[in-house]
């Protein structure tokens, strides 16, 4: 068959984006689609709401006598005291999805990066898109949680960690 046909039999068709879509992210891939382009219309108000709901041991600014220093100190620690998260990269792993997983949050990074950085560059931008960390975490995460949600009741992805996962997203900006 000629690559550049499409098979009416079996409804194959190699330009259709869907299947780039689909080789992406995994089965999921609707909703994951839908969180990255609403990341990347979010206004200044709703990422302060993603930040408020990110974990609660993760400081969300540069305020407060900690600072920077405090922020970046304790992002990594919170980060990995994370059991749904950590649940999610086995399951991922598992289940052959973790560049499906990756490549979902690096996209849905950088959809929320031009609202983070603005047009400020150089040292301020880093600190806005600082800032923000909560939110974008917020955003990984339920990225993540919509790559994996077919999987849930398999291993020890429960509905429980797709929630914990998905929740701050959905009760914030849906």
């Amino acid at each position: 068959m000629n690559p550049e046909t499409t098979d009416t039999d079996s409804g194959f068709d190699p330009s259709d984006p869907a299947l780039h879509l689909e080789y992406l992210y995994g089965p999921q891939w609707r909703e994951v689609v839908k969180i990255v382009e609403r990341a990347a219309q979010l206004t200044s108000d709703e990422i302060e709401l993603l930040n408020v709901h990110a974990d609660k041991g993760m400081p969300t600014s540069l305020s407060g006598s900690e600072g920077l220093a405090g922020l970046l100190s304790n992002f990594r620690k919170s980060t990995d005291d994370s059991k749904a998260t950590q649940i999610a990269a086995d399951t991922a792993k598992e289940f052959g999805r973790t560049r499906a997983v990756q490549v979902a949050g690096l996209i849905a990074g950088q959809a929320i990066s031009p609202m983070t950085t603005g047009d400020s560059d150089g040292f301020g931008g880093l600190l806005k898109s600082l800032g923000a960390l909560g939110a974008l975490t917020t955003v990984n995460r339920a990225v993540i949680a919509a790559v994996l949600g077919d999987l849930i009741g398999r291993g020890d992805f429960t509905d429980d960690i797709y929630h914990t996962l998905m929740d701050p997203w959905s009760d914030t900006i849906f």
